[in-house]
């Protein structure tokens, strides 16, 4: 998903063909704000000012500017998957629930991978909608887990 950010604000990017405009919302919000933009340059701008617009908002009103979470989510895995967790889970001594909160606490620590995102750029760039690869890596003891991860997804192995 192409995104944007500001001052810590993540925000969605979408293109309407028939309406010529990027658009997107403010993430992470226990509210509603959209902005929209006929270019990139305009739709960055417009999403500059409905963060400031939102801080503001929260801020005389005394409201907390962050979305609420209450550190429980349900994750569809494959039984396959889930009997690899279990597996790894125990030889490692912990919980299920132990094992999984360590690898998404390694896993958010980690850099994303810089890449230019291809639905930020103007419809008539040349550019526009071109596949291309991706790269990341994975801790070796977490190799097979990955790759059936990316498999589920439909990713090729290169």
């Amino acid at each position: 998903m192409n995104t944007l950010k500001y001052k810590g604000y993540i925000g969605s990017v979408a293109y309407s063909e028939p309406d010529k405009v990027f658009f997107g919302k403010l993430e992470g919000i226990d509210a509603l704000v959209n902005y929209e933009g006929e270019s990139v340059a305009e739709l960055t701008a417009a999403f500059h000012e409905a963060v400031d617009d939102y801080l503001a908002l929260c801020e005389d009103i005394g409201q907390k500017p962050e979305k609420s979470y209450t550190g429980t989510f349900n994750v569809r895995i494959s039984p396959a998957t889930h009997r690899q967790i279990a597996n790894r889970a125990m030889e490692a001594g912990i919980s299920i629930n132990a094992f999984v909160k360590k690898v998404l606490d390694e896993a958010v620590q980690q850099p994303l991978p810089a890449q230019e995102p291809a639905m930020l750029m103007e419809p008539d760039s040349p550019r526009y909608g071109i596949k291309g690869n991706i790269g990341f890596s994975v801790p070796s003891k977490d190799v097979d887990f990955a790759k059936e991860l990316a498999k589920h997804l439909g990713w090729k192995e290169v």
